[in-house]
């Protein structure tokens, strides 16, 4: 009987022993540690409760952060812990905030000022665990020192510093004129742009174009803007502006005109030559005369003229084919035989336009032709009745 109740003390000892086992340190979850002194211990004992906080800069979302240890195990924990947010720190006047690296814990922003300010503070601020680490900065418009004096002319309105698109107006007396910009705008930079204008007294000198002359437009004295026009002298051509214009450096815009001789193109007639005449070059009212070739006739004028527009007038003469003349003759036989008609046909080539010869005067050339004439028909009428005769 003693026995076996000291074996049932031995069993209730070994259950006993291994039910209060101790736990090991536990591990959290990211971003978070044991709170208090716990997380100076390695061995907690059985039934012991711990809890977890989140790291400075982060915060739980939820879930139990408290777990216990039981026979040597701990139960799961639940809480998550993640970034704080900063939120937006507000807005810059005059001025940007980028927050391109993010509004969490260990993030940065950047402010930047708007063209024509200055900034003054840190432009870099850091999220905390509490918030932003920093004050904002602070955008101020920019300031431009006045100009200097001008030796001739002034400027308005006249000030100790000016702010940033503040434009000043300058101006000149008679008779000088303004060789610039009239506004000037304090920029970005704190500057005046553009530079400065100055004053100066502006005259072109008398206007000369060989082979030219005035046309309209100011007969001087030549200041700032005044407008000339001129015109080429018959047989010349304007290469370039007739219209010239003093410009702020006393110099003529664009370049003087210039006039240059007329000159037309080679004339070329077709089936054509040349007779007479100029050779070229071939200058303002140089005249060409042409003539047709052999078996060509004219159309139109044999004379050309060159123009004062480089053009030939009237239009270039015109030589065309002469047209073949067909002639037909039919004789009757003298004689009571029936002797079919002989037809004789000629056919002109051109040649036959040339100039005929002058007739004999005496009649001679023509006594001869019809001499001729009668004998062929004579000699045709006679061979006729021989072959007639014959088959009879």
């Amino acid at each position: 009987m003693a026995a076996s109740f000291l074996l049932l003390l031995t069993s209730v000892g070994l259950f006993l022993s291994a039910q209060a086992q101790d736990c090991s340190k536990p591990v959290g979850g990211d971003n978070m540690d044991l709170k208090g002194d716990d997380i100076l211990l390695q061995t907690f004992p059985d039934g012991i409760k711990v809890t977890f906080a989140c790291n400075v800069g982060y915060q739980s979302v939820g879930g139990s952060a408290s777990i216990t240890c039981t026979a040597a195990a701990w139960s799961p924990l639940r809480m998550t812990c993640e970034r704080k947010s900063c939120g937006a720190i507000g807005d810059v006047p005059n001025g940007q905030v980028d927050y391109s690296e993010g509004i969490q814990f260990g993030d940065k922003l950047t402010v930047t000022c708007d063209p024509g300010y200055d900034l003054f503070g840190n432009p870099i601020i850091q999220c905390g665990s509490e918030g932003w680490m920093g004050r904002l900065p602070v955008c101020e418009v920019k300031h431009c020192d006045p100009p200097v004096d001008p030796t001739i002319g002034s400027f308005y309105p006249v000030k100790e510093t000016y702010e940033y698109r503040e434009v000043i107006q300058f101006s000149c007396p008679e008779p000088f004129t303004l060789n610039g910009s009239k506004s000037l705008s304090c920029s970005e930079t704190g500057v005046f742009q553009p530079a400065a204008p100055k004053c100066v007294q502006v005259e072109c000198k008398e206007p000369v174009v060989k082979f030219g002359h005035w046309d309209s437009g100011s007969r001087g004295p030549y200041t700032y803007k005044t407008t000339v026009m001129f015109k080429c002298n018959e047989g010349y051509r304007m290469t370039n502006s007739a219209t010239i214009i003093c410009g702020i450096n006393s110099q003529w815009e664009p370049e003087l005109p210039k006039c240059e001789p007329v000159e037309c193109e080679e004339p070329v007639v077709k089936f054509g030559h040349w007779d007479s005449g100029s050779q070229g070059p071939y200058t303002y009212k140089t005249t060409v005369t042409f003539k047709c070739n052999e078996g060509y006739k004219m159309t139109n004028s044999a004379t050309i003229i060159c123009g004062s527009n480089s053009q030939w007038g009237p239009e270039l003469p015109k030589c065309e084919a002469v047209p073949a003349v067909q002639t037909t003759t039919t004789k009757s036989p003298e004689s009571t035989t029936a002797v079919p008609a002989v037809q004789t046909t000629t056919t002109k080539s051109p040649e036959a336009t040339k100039k005929p010869t002058a007739p004999d005067p005496n009649g001679g050339g023509e006594s001869l032709s019809t001499g001729v004439a009668l004998g062929v028909v004579l000699a045709a009428n006679g061979l006729m009745l021989l072959v007639h005769n014959y088959w009879m």
